[in-house]
């Protein structure tokens, strides 16, 4: 059966649809110990609006939550949940594949991560600010938990302020507690896979919405708790970037005319570099990203192909990182563990080299 008649069906056979259905999307991976995924799973799916489909990627976990989610989507068939075959370690391609999976027919699109916590009546919330309205996104606020006990809130400037400053700030809109029109997405295209940007391609996705001129508003309330600030291994701190360097990858990426369509995002190389008048420590930071991913995942080939570039970066005649490159020529299994021990290697040289010149 084709999308249109899936979708023409379902507006016949179901006489209280309407336009403010909702495909929820989310990827994890190993929060199941910690008790986060089963708190952010259950807060959507005991939300009080009941009109959704859940789509969850699970990332190749390996701590018991394919187990989990299999028994969860058993018993609440809103559930949907497929699984990465390796780990991708990106946000933008694990939701562009559940993007690829939703039901078409749903007309607002939303995110769900799995350490948040959707609070109730958020989407009862959201599809009545929605309802019978010409908007392109609306969101709450989302309140972001810190370390020491506090929080700071995102989401709560007025939609003329928040156009004012998105392009300086990518703090403004939260990625929880929102629904964007999937009509937005074929104008304005998907997130942005490129290593440079996995710690903000969010912001990245709504300064695009925004500055095209989109319709939004800002709902006053609280409708989600993120505690990603409290993961030694969430994105914001285990991911090394800047917001100088974003903000100019994007800006050299929009100048190339690179398409951002979902077919485009979800086959890109991750690892391209848009051309630029970048500077070699600009190109050094941006190497040391690909390593820095390459290796989160276990590829190892690219990993060293990357390490490799970075020895331009760094003084000459280290003595174990040439024999590692000797064993690496040489092929073979011990080839293999060298070329990995290498790269690390070469991490954490040239961090210490950004410490030396005050560029960390």
């Amino acid at each position: 059966m084709s999308r249109l008649n899936r979708f023409s069906r379902r507006k016949t056979a179901n006489a209280s649809w309407t336009d403010d259905m909702i495909t929820i999307h989310m990827t994890t991976h190993k929060r199941l110990a910690a008790g986060l995924l089963d708190q952010a799973v259950s807060s959507v799916l005991t939300q009080d609006f009941q009109d959704f489909e859940f789509i969850v990627c699970d990332d190749a976990s390996t701590d018991g939550t394919a187990a989990y989610l299999d028994a969860v989507a058993a018993t609440d068939k809103r559930l949907k949940v497929f699984r990465n075959p390796r780990n991708v370690n990106s946000v933008a391609i694990s939701l562009g594949r559940c993007m690829t999976a939703s039901d078409p027919g749903r007309r607002w699109v939303s995110w769900m991560f799995d350490d948040c916590i959707l609070l109730p009546g958020a989407l009862r919330k959201l599809a009545a600010a929605v309802a019978g309205r010409d908007l392109g996104m609306i969101y709450g606020i989302t309140e972001v938990r810190q370390p020491d006990g506090s929080a700071f809130r995102v989401g709560d400037l007025r939609p003329d302020e928040v156009r004012a400053r998105i392009a300086a700030s990518s703090v403004l809109v939260p990625n929880g507690g929102i629904l964007i029109d999937r009509t937005v997405f074929d104008r304005i295209g998907w997130y942005d896979p490129s290593i440079v940007l996995r710690r903000s391609c969010d912001w990245d996705l709504f300064r695009r919405i925004i500055d095209a001129g989109t319709a939004f508003e800002v709902l006053p309330d609280v409708l989600m708790e993120e505690h990603g600030a409290l993961q030694a291994d969430s994105l914001r701190n285990a991911f090394t970037t800047t917001f100088d360097l974003m903000a100019r990858f994007i800006a050299a990426r929009d100048a190339s005319g690179l398409r951002l369509s979902l077919a485009n995002t979800t086959s890109m190389p991750i690892d391209w570099i848009p051309p630029a008048a970048w500077t070699p420590q600009d190109i050094g930071l941006m190497q040391f990203m690909f390593v820095e991913y390459f290796l989160s995942v276990g590829d190892l080939p690219r990993a060293f192909r990357w390490a490799r570039s970075l020895e331009a970066h760094l003084p000459g005649g280290n003595l174990l990182r040439q024999n590692l490159l000797r064993s690496v020529s040489e092929g073979g299994n011990n080839g293999a563990m060298a070329a990995g021990a290498y790269a690390g290697i070469m991490l954490g040289a040239f961090r210490q080299h950004r410490e030396r010149l005050g560029e960390a």
